[in-house]
């Protein structure tokens, strides 16, 4: 696998499971902050034991070394290494339906999947971004390379994040539009640079519909 990272795993095998979750941690955090976050409220609440989850671990903690909205020179090539980390992941669940994988990220991991998805779109399971949108400096076309066909994405942000912008989480949430996903977004007044209760149980939805 190029560019392989180390990942995590949670609940059934990938190959049992009813539903197959790639969660990708934000800048300076592991896997156990989106399992703290993410994994655990939603089988205590949710009851949502089922999900096989993949789990990638950033290499020193960060995906790329500089905000997303810095030039793309200025992120490589540790950008271009996590993209085809997630595209090793991709190859690993080849053998499931594209309809029962979604992808999951929080602030920079929601950042990364995003613009993953955004260059290899098909008709996943879904996707949710929370606290996170494509990559790339303020003025970037943001563009869909295909048709995500349906695809249901969610995307989060709070009004205020000192960290991702409103206005770019717009622009992503228009261009995956564009190319044909359901998209819903919350933008959240003054929540903190964490993921919400509300944002948990959209994820709830998302996932009860992907299932």
């Amino acid at each position: 696998m190029a560019h392989a990272v180390e990942v995590e795993r949670r609940g059934p095998p990938t190959a049992d499971a009813a539903l197959v979750v790639v969660a990708l941690h934000g800048r300076n955090q592991s896997p156990g902050y989106m399992v703290e976050n993410l994994v655990d409220p939603l089988a205590a609440d949710y009851g949502r034991d089922d999900i096989g989850w993949l789990l990638p671990a950033a290499p020193g903690g960060t995906w790329y070394p500089n905000g997303f909205l810095s030039p793309l020179a200025d992120n490589q090539p540790a950008l271009d290494d996590a993209l085809a980390a997630l595209t090793g992941i991709e190859a690993e669940i080849a053998g499931r339906d594209p309809g029962s994988v979604v992808w999951c990220g929080f602030s920079q991991g929601a950042c990364l999947v995003s613009e993953h998805l955004a260059r290899r779109p098909r008709r996943w399971g879904g996707l949710l971004a929370l606290t996170g949108g494509m990559i790339g400096p303020p003025g970037t076309e943001l563009t869909v390379a295909g048709s995500f066909a349906g695809m249901p994405a969610y995307f989060g942000v709070g009004d205020s994040d000192d960290w991702v912008p409103v206005w770019r989480v717009e622009e992503t949430a228009h261009a995956y539009r564009r190319a044909d996903a359901v998209v819903e977004l919350d933008v959240f007044a003054g929540r903190p640079h964490e993921i919400s209760r509300t944002e948990l149980a959209r994820a709830a939805r998302l996932l009860a519909g992907a299932a």
